[in-house]
């Protein structure tokens, strides 16, 4: 739900909007290493389940918080190549980010019907669709906010 409010966003040949997060995994080994009275906070980032959670642990009566997710987002939108509107959907791939991380965020604009493209025109679509990391970055800043206040 959380990266789905992201919604769409206008380009300058195009729009596209998040359609769907397809993905959701992370590393729960590492979470399991930091201490004995931990609570795992469940908060999915998108419409899948989620192979990861966030948690909380109690360390010397000081709580940490913290998680590690790697997402995949499916977008879709349309584009408008040559003289005519054309409909695409892609994905985002962001790499493994931890809490904490969110400036070193990174993105990965994949299509997944590109038939019929020039290359240009495929890199211009996939680097609209990369405009989507800052938004996505403000979203994961709130729940790295929320996490905190818990």
């Amino acid at each position: 739900e959380l990266v789905l409010s992201v919604g769409s966003l206008e380009f300058s040949f195009g729009k596209a909007e998040v359609a769907e997060v397809s993905r959701c995994s992370g590393d729960r080994q590492k979470s399991d290493k930091l201490g004995s009275d931990r609570t795992y906070i469940v908060i999915c980032l998108g419409d899948v389940g989620c192979a990861s959670k966030a948690f909380q642990v109690t360390v010397r009566n000081k709580k940490r918080v913290g998680y590690t997710y790697e997402i995949t987002v499916k977008v879709k939108g349309e584009w408008l190549v040559g003289e005519e509107k054309k409909t695409f959907k892609g994905n985002l791939d962001l790499a493994e980010f931890s809490f904490g991380e969110l400036d070193d965020l990174q993105i990965e604009a994949r299509l997944t019907d590109d038939k019929d493209l020039l290359h240009q025109d495929k890199q211009r679509i996939r680097q609209d669709m990369k405009m989507f990391l800052k938004p996505i970055r403000e979203k994961l800043l709130e729940f790295e906010a929320e996490l905190k206040e818990r």
